[in-house]
């Protein structure tokens, strides 16, 4: 018991000893007193970062700044266009009205030579024969839009083909480009004439006769069923168009207002200048106070030249 008590008090007193004079300062723990006083732990701190908003501008609209315009230089007005003068120029009729819509193209369109789109199968006789499409034939009438053929100008074979089956709508319509170009001119010349013998005419003309108009200025029938008022209008050159060799009927005179006055129109059927030659045409003489005021087609209602 003693040796453990020795054993416990060496080693305490070693404890001790080691304690006061190998402990390192500020490790003793027995002897605190000879430690160095503890230096306050500086603790570094970092600056919150702080989180950097972008700084929103109010947006004032800046003020509108008067922006100078230019005042436009004014200009004169522009000249207004004296308006064009009314085409005297003669009006034609498209070829389908002359030809019915190509369904009565006049007999005197023919013969003539067409070129064949189609095969045609002539017959006679004795057999029948065919003229292919590209080959040639004689138109010799047509009815109905349908052609009557010959192959050649004095065979007795016959074909009947469409008018769309040949060349015929185009050759026609050549010829009357052509036709109206050469009648407008001839219509130029006849309208100059009518202006200078206008021009030439007495200044005051005489009342038409008792054999021309009655007392009304209705026109009076001469023994032939003509109109002398009528006849002599034309002979005169009041118009060109018509002459009075060419008149196949005269119509009664039927009462009429014209420019506001009680008048009279008398119609005539006559054959007249085509590209066909003279067809028949219906036109009416307009008379006021028994003097013939004008000519007219009764069709068109253009004025007779």
């Amino acid at each position: 018991m003693k040796s453990l008590f020795y054993t416990i008090l060496i080693i305490g007193g070693a404890f001790l000893a080691y304690d006061y004079y190998g402990a390192p300062p500020g490790k003793k723990l027995v002897f605190k007193s000879l430690n160095p006083p503890v230096k306050p732990k500086v603790v570094t701190v970092k600056p919150t970062e702080v989180e950097e908003k972008p700084v929103i501008k109010e947006m004032i609209p800046e003020p509108v700044k008067p922006v100078a315009v230019e005042k436009p230089v004014e200009k004169a007005p522009a000249p207004t266009p004296a308006p064009a003068p009314a085409s005297s120029g003669p009006k034609f009729e498209p070829i389908e009205a002359l030809t019915g819509n190509w369904l009565k193209i006049p007999a005197s369109a023919f013969p003539r030579e067409v070129k064949l789109v189609q095969d045609a199968m002539f017959k006679m006789s004795v057999g029948s024969s065919k003229i292919a499409a590209g080959g040639k034939a004689y138109a010799l009438a047509a009815d109905n839009g349908v052609l009557t053929l010959a192959p050649t100008a004095s065979s007795p074979a016959r074909a009947q083909v469409a008018i769309d089956g040949t060349d015929l709508k185009e050759q026609l319509n050549a010829s009357y480009e052509k036709w109206k170009i050469t009648r407008a001119e001839e219509l130029k010349v006849i309208a100059a004439n009518k202006v200078r013998a206008q021009s030439e005419a007495p200044a005051v003309e005489a009342g038409p006769s008792s054999s021309e108009a009655d007392a009304s200025g209705k026109p009076v029938r001469d023994a032939d069923g003509g109109y002398p008022l009528l006849i002599n209008s034309m002979k005169r050159g009041q118009i060109t168009e018509i002459k009075p060799e060419n008149i196949t009927r005269w119509q009664d005179a039927q009462p009429i207002v014209i420019q506001g006055k009680p008048g009279w129109a008398v119609k005539v059927e006559c054959n007249v200048k085509t590209i066909f030659g003279l067809q028949p045409v219906e036109a009416q003489a307009l008379v006021l106070n028994g003097k013939v005021t004008g000519w007219y087609y009764t069709g068109s209602g253009e004025e007779v030249p």
